[in-house]
């Protein structure tokens, strides 16, 4: 008894940027028919960090003297201080002639030192600061409770979210300094 598979089935290429040539074969397959028609996107769009809104869902911005501003009502304010309850904030103190990591490496870092802990993120804010978020407020009060985390060779220092944060304003006034002191007796 010979068993024979089926023949294989036709697919198709939507992103036309993979498509090698005009005449290639994956053009020549018939499409599926939809009812419906869809924007196609390239692949550069979909794997791109690009959201289309429409400017009809985008607040009407209004003149505050010389400058524009975009009314924010209370209740949506409120709702985004509420999402940040469980959030940390923290900047990597790197030493001299490190080389920086990126948000992904940052992330597998954390990632081993925080496996207990499921949902969290980590976003770039800007200046050496990130902001933390993680899916409940034990995990947040768990990872707080450290408060400094070696990175090897970085060492990451967290603190407490605060609302209207600015990275650019932040100045380093303090350092953690180790020194050692012989001959300083036991009581000191």
């Amino acid at each position: 008894m010979t068993i024979v598979p089926p023949p294989p089935k036709p697919f198709t290429l939507s992103w036309t940027c993979l498509q090698s040539e005009p005449n290639s074969p994956s053009k020549s397959l018939p499409r599926p028919q939809n009812t419906q028609t869809r924007h196609q996107k390239t692949f550069a769009q979909a794997v791109g960090n690009i959201c289309d809104i429409p400017l009809s869902q985008l607040p009407k911005p209004c003149l505050k003297g010389d400058d524009r501003a975009i009314q924010i009502h209370d209740d949506e304010y409120e709702a985004g201080l509420e999402a940040c309850k469980h959030n940390l904030q923290g900047r990597i103190i790197w030493p001299k002639r490190s080389n920086l990591i990126s948000v992904e490496s940052l992330k597998t870092m954390m990632s081993v030192l925080w496996k207990d802990f499921k949902r969290r993120g980590v976003t770039s804010i800007g200046k050496g600061f990130y902001e933390f978020s993680f899916s409940s407020i034990e995990d947040m009060r768990r990872v707080r409770s450290i408060g400094s985390w070696n990175l090897s060779p970085g060492l990451l220092k967290l603190f407490a979210w605060s609302k209207d944060f600015r990275p650019s304003l932040q100045h380093q006034a303090t350092t953690q300094v180790w020194i050692c002191i012989y001959g300083l007796s036991q009581e000191y």
